[in-house]
């Protein structure tokens, strides 16, 4: 009898096990198609089915990156923010040997640091950077890691004087960043995916800063060239569209 109840067991875990690895994949694929709602309700379900599962909760800290970059609405933005820094950290706790995990966790606590204004956002700056940089470690083939730190970088140099008292108040020596180290990481993170709007966007902003008028023009044009595959692309060739008219 004990033998009998042992089996069904585990053929009940092995059955919840396949359903939650296909509907991942389910996942993916439908997130692969720019379908962001149908793929977070999957994922939700397979929170369900296995809720200490690290390959749903990372997944669920980038479906709700995913919610917040395909918008232009405040609220929604801050909501998904939130929401995904919770499944980052829950992510980190369940393995901080994954890529992911710091990835994601340095994306999160610094868009929260940029909604919550310039005393959190420095305060948040050296979490960025220390799990962005471990996740470059671990997995130094993500073209969006290198492009984090390229924005690290854009941030903290782009402080304003008032941010800039803040910083030495808070610490003794202020974060050191430059516009041509985040040129660097963007110019890096192009090359490993020329594809990404977001990557030359954000080039052609340094080079506004750099005062490279022709460079920023050049990678401008160049975020235009590429065909927008969802919402969020749009948005950034919208803003490219913007500074190109400025320039």
């Amino acid at each position: 009898m004990r033998k009998t109840i042992g089996i069904i067991l585990i053929l009940f875990g092995f059955l919840i096990a396949q359903d939650f690895n296909e509907l991942i994949n389910d996942a993916d694929a439908k997130r692969a198609d720019n379908n962001y709602s149908a793929s977070y309700e999957l994922l939700k379900q397979a929170e369900q089915l296995e809720p200490e599962n690290y390959e749903y909760v990372w997944r669920l800290a980038r479906a709700h990156f995913d919610f917040a970059d395909n918008s232009e609405d405040e609220d929604v933005i801050k909501e998904n923010y939130y929401a995904g820094l919770d499944y980052a950290k829950k992510a980190l706790e369940l393995d901080e040997n994954r890529a992911e995990s710091h990835k994601w966790y340095g994306i999160m606590i610094g868009k929260v640091g940029m909604i919550e204004g310039s005393k959190q956002k420095i305060l948040n700056s050296y979490e960025v950077k220390e799990h962005t940089l471990k996740a470059i470690e671990l997995d130094p083939t993500d073209d969006g890691n290198y492009h984090v730190m390229g924005q690290w970088h854009f941030a903290l140099s782009d402080l304003s004087w008032f941010e800039r008292k803040i910083a030495g108040i808070i610490y003794a020596t202020p974060p050191e960043a430059s516009f041509a180290e985040a040129a660097e990481f963007f110019t890096k993170a192009n090359e490993m995916a020329p594809d990404e709007v977001r990557h030359l966007l954000w080039l052609g902003k340094t080079y506004i800063k750099l005062k490279d008028k022709d460079a920023a023009r050049a990678a401008l044009n160049g975020a235009l060239a590429i065909s927008g595959t969802n919402e969020s692309a749009r948005i950034l060739q919208k803003e490219a569209k913007e500074l190109l008219s400025d320039l």
